[in-house]
């Protein structure tokens, strides 16, 4: 989880795929296909787009602008997914503290 952005991994077979939240792509082009065409689908959910800071641009804007679920340029809908692949239960026994290693 140090480089959340290196996605490629080698299947058994030692075939190169893209994994992101979960999900295994053939490249990180069709990774990128798959979810613009799900944030071009919530785009067209009017109660996603009054969320405050909501921006005025255009769906066709939003998506060249964005790399989903990585980045877009509107609230995120994939939040929720990046959290449940790899977030963790807060444990209070485990110091905190931020590492640069």
């Amino acid at each position: 989880m140090n480089d959340l952005f290196n996605s490629e991994v080698r299947t058994p077979n030692l075939e190169l795929v893209v994994e992101c939240l979960g999900q295994t792509f053939p490249s990180d082009e069709a990774r990128r296909e798959h979810y613009l065409k799900l944030l071009a689908e919530k785009l067209k959910d009017p109660a996603f787009r009054k969320i405050e800071g909501f921006p005025q641009g255009t769906d066709e804007a939003i998506l060249a602008l964005s790399d989903p679920p990585y980045y877009t340029a509107c609230p995120n809908p994939f939040l929720e997914d990046f959290v449940r692949e790899y977030g963790k239960s807060y444990d209070s026994s485990r110091p905190y503290s931020i590492s640069t290693s």
